[in-house]
């Protein structure tokens, strides 16, 4: 089955498969793996409050966290361990964000989407009035990335 972004923001949205195939992953994994993916999973869940429920992304902003990747970062942890390929080609992607993606690694991915998180971090409290920062697009943006991931490694389509 391929990943059609529409498709998967309707089925993510009405079914939370996002959210359980993030608990599976977590599941199978283990160590540093599940620290990662532990915290990506509450950070999608505040995420998904913002888009989905319409929560304001100032009331779960305090609760991202990028402490465990960036612990494991410092440390030297070689995210790639989470999915050794690259990401695939899906005929879907042509035409969005997604086929920028094509051919980067898994580190690249998960560092993309951290970054983002923090950046989320740093900037809301300072500009949540501003709106050239247009915040819920940023918090779509950030969940497509996580369903990207979960497509990727092969929990998810």
């Amino acid at each position: 089955m391929g990943f059609f972004v529409a498709e998967a923001l309707a089925i993510f949205a009405s079914a939370g498969e996002a959210l359980k195939a993030l608990v599976d992953w977590r599941k199978r994994s283990r160590g540093n793996a599940r620290a990662i993916i532990m915290e990506l999973e509450d950070n999608y869940t505040y995420l998904e409050m913002v888009v989905f429920d319409g929560v304001p992304v100032g009331n779960i902003i305090q609760n991202l966290s990028t402490a465990e990747y960036k612990r494991l970062a410092h440390e030297g942890y070689n995210f790639n361990q989470l999915r050794r390929q690259k990401i695939q080609d899906d005929p879907s992607f042509e035409g969005t964000q997604m086929a920028n993606w094509v051919g980067k690694s898994t580190e690249e991915l998960i560092d993309s989407i951290f970054k983002k998180i923090n950046d989320l971090k740093i900037r809301y409290p300072h500009n949540y009035n501003n709106p050239k920062y247009r915040w819920n697009v940023r918090v779509q943006n950030i969940i497509r990335l996580i369903w990207l991931l979960l497509k990727h490694v092969g929990s998810v389509c």
